[in-house]
């Protein structure tokens, strides 16, 4: 079956090629339909779920946690030395992850699919790891594991079988994912940056490290548990004060004539941001609106954007080199987060213009990058690997 995968079927020989498309194609079209929502002509009710919250869990469960299947089969297979599926089996995970986006359409009751998809990842992996017993990486499947396990609180609360709320729950998960991002992006994004350039001098200490994720991940526990009060704001002060200060010990400045690391750095600094942002939501100063989607576009869009463009062109045989449309990819997913914190404190139809933009933009982004990919992770690699 492998043999027919790789002379018939490039795009199940390894798991970012079939993800990472699916993940971009989805994004455009969770975000079309959210404009059509915000302008009062879309799908009010999709699923017996409110717009909103399908928009909220589409660009979670079937956006950014796809990236993170993707670049999860790709990357354990690199670790461990050992493969993850392809073939046959790669496209089964595909056609269940397929089913799992429009299966909870068609009925409440095959939202079970969606929710057995992000533990079946964790399974797949976490054999893998543990076979080679790498316990330094088992955060990765026990994290999808907590994700399969949010996934499904949020569709018991939104049809009505658990008295949770389900926007608490949405929350929890972003959270979730962008602590997957600084400890994948605490190791890779210092390491790319000293590759590309020369002779760089970095300040980088394992205690600031695991400090600032420690209280990362506090800040977000005190939030979910209690949004509203004085420690939970200084936590939130704190972690993010910490992340700035661990970023610029990566010397961020320096990659500005590296596209391809510069978009990290971007992207990791709303990282800072966020949780100050955090912190002011929780004095109720500012909606936490604005926290999340500091989160959810400018760390995590900025993170996804650079890291697909960066691991398809590696693992496809290619140089790693931004050319005009990555460029232009990277800016319009800062531009997105800029205009989206525009909107927001914007009112009327200025609001619509300005949401409605920063939704273009978005969609741009990921139109590009299947416009360019897409006939990269359709073919094999050009230098007859496997990959």
């Amino acid at each position: 079956m492998q043999v027919i995968s790789k002379r018939y079927l490039p795009l199940f020989d390894l798991g970012f090629r079939p993800f990472y498309l699916l993940a971009a194609f989805w994004s455009v079209i969770a975000i079309m339909e959210w404009l059509l929502e915000l302008s009062g002509s879309g799908v009010r009710n999709i699923g017996s779920i409110p717009g909103i919250q399908w928009h909220a869990h589409e660009m979670i469960f079937g956006f950014a946690a796809t990236v993170i299947v993707g670049f999860a089969l790709t990357a354990v297979q690199s670790w461990t030395g050992l493969d993850t599926p392809k073939g046959f089996s790669l496209m089964l995970l595909a056609v269940l992850w397929i089913a799992g986006r429009l299966g909870p359409l068609v009925s409440p009751n095959l939202a079970i699919v969606d929710v057995l998809f992000l533990p079946t990842i964790a399974v797949v992996i976490g054999k893998l790891i543990v076979q080679r017993k790498m316990t330094r990486n088992l955060f990765l499947p026990l994290i999808l594991s907590l994700l399969g396990l949010l996934n499904g609180l949020f569709y018991l609360s939104a049809y009505g079988r658990m008295n949770i709320d389900a926007n608490t729950v949405l929350m929890a998960s972003l959270f979730l994912i962008v602590m997957i991002e600084i400890m994948i992006g605490g190791r890779v994004i210092p390491s790319f940056t000293a590759n590309a350039i020369a002779g760089l001098h970095q300040f980088k200490s394992k205690n600031l490290a695991n400090i600032t994720l420690i209280c990362s991940a506090s800040a977000f526990l005190l939030y979910i548990f209690s949004s509203s009060n004085y420690l939970t704001s200084i936590i939130c002060f704190l972690a993010g004060c910490l992340q700035l200060i661990l970023q610029w010990g990566w010397r961020p400045l320096a990659t500005v004539s590296k596209p391809m690391v510069w978009v990290l750095h971007a992207a990791y600094g709303w990282m800072s941001l966020g949780f100050i942002f955090l912190g002011l939501s929780s004095l109720g100063i500012l909606s936490v609106y604005i926290a999340l989607h500091a989160f959810g576009i400018g760390a995590t869009g900025g993170l996804i954007i650079g890291m697909i463009t960066r691991t398809a062109m590696g693992h496809t045989g290619r140089k790693i080199n931004a050319g005009y449309i990555e460029k232009t990819c990277y800016v319009l997913v800062q531009l997105t987060a800029i205009i989206w914190m525009i909107a927001h404190v914007t009112t009327g139809v200025w609001f619509h213009a300005t949401i409605g933009l920063a939704g273009v933009c978005w969609c741009l982004t990921f139109i590009l990058y299947i416009f360019k990919y897409l006939p990269w992770l359709t073919r094999a690699r050009f230098d007859e690997q496997a990959g």
